[in-house]
């Protein structure tokens, strides 16, 4: 069920209202903006110019919300979540992929706990609900120009009860189908989970959170791979988040992240 409400000024995200759902990150800085071209961006923004502690941007509307592989995130007026999480790093990773792998299953425990729908992920950033996106989350990496204080830059944008989608994404997207009542309680679960399960001593039960919810395992996949498209089950995935493909005459790759495209064939698709 979507729901089509009017926003005006005065619904407008405020941080105290997400802060009094806060159980133990009281002192969080929250920056709250009405309009703003992406919260990533504006993240980087606010780096390059100052050292800043863990910090979160929400945002009501981004004009230019933006996705991995440089896909674009529609984010309209007052109908979603749009937010990035800004996290420091005692070191810089290897690959980012570990943590949008734990910041997905930090969003789908939020989502369960505060609405009562259970997402399912797509390798290796997306969550969807009954076959569509509801979800979309992008990690980026920065480094001060000393070259030593390193945050993750975590960006997450959610359908809340968005409806009306533009027409290239309206047979692949979805929303929650809640109001926006549980916009401030979903967003302060949401935070609390990612500070917790980015931690070393939860890496055990994110992967197996993982895996369990990884719906694309056991489906025939198609993946472009250095220019070159494959066809292939995915079978598993591996400690690194890498998704193990076995393909037809056996040949068993893992895909990393960075470098490859993916979707269920067509005769699978949602």
């Amino acid at each position: 069920m979507f729901f089509k409400l009017s926003v005006n000024h005065s619904k407008l995200l405020k941080s105290k209202d997400i802060q009094q759902y806060f159980e133990g990150l009281k002192k969080l800085k929250i920056i709250t903006y009405e309009k703003i071209d992406s919260t990533n961006t504006e993240a980087k923004r606010i780096l390059d110019k100052k050292c800043i502690n863990n910090a979160m941007l929400i945002a009501d509307k981004q004009t230019t919300g933006r996705g991995r592989l440089g896909r674009s995130f529609y984010s309209p007026l007052g109908t979603g979540i749009y937010m990035t999480i800004i996290y420091n790093l005692k070191s810089a990773p290897d690959e980012n992929v570990l943590f949008t792998a734990k910041t997905a299953v930090a969003v789908a425990l939020a989502v369960e706990k505060v609405t009562g729908n259970k997402p399912e992920i797509k390798w290796v950033n997306d969550l969807y609900i009954s076959g569509k996106k509801v979800c979309g989350i992008l990690t980026e990496l920065h480094t001060d120009k000393k070259n030593k204080m390193q945050h993750l830059i975590i960006g997450i944008g959610i359908n809340v009860y968005t409806s009306d989608f533009p027409e290239e994404i309206n047979a692949t997207a979805t929303s929650l189908g809640e109001n926006e009542s549980i916009k401030p309680k979903l967003i302060a679960q949401i935070t609390e989970n990612v500070f917790k399960l980015l931690g070393e001593k939860y890496d055990s039960f994110c992967l197996n959170e993982y895996r369990k919810n990884c719906f694309i395992l056991g489906k025939e996949i198609e993946y472009i791979k250095n220019g070159t498209k494959y066809y292939a089950t995915a079978k598993d995935i591996d400690d690194s988040y890498g998704l193990i493909a076995v393909s037809h005459d056996g040949t068993i790759d893992t895909l990393r992240s960075g470098e490859i495209s993916i979707r269920i064939k067509k005769e699978e698709a949602f």
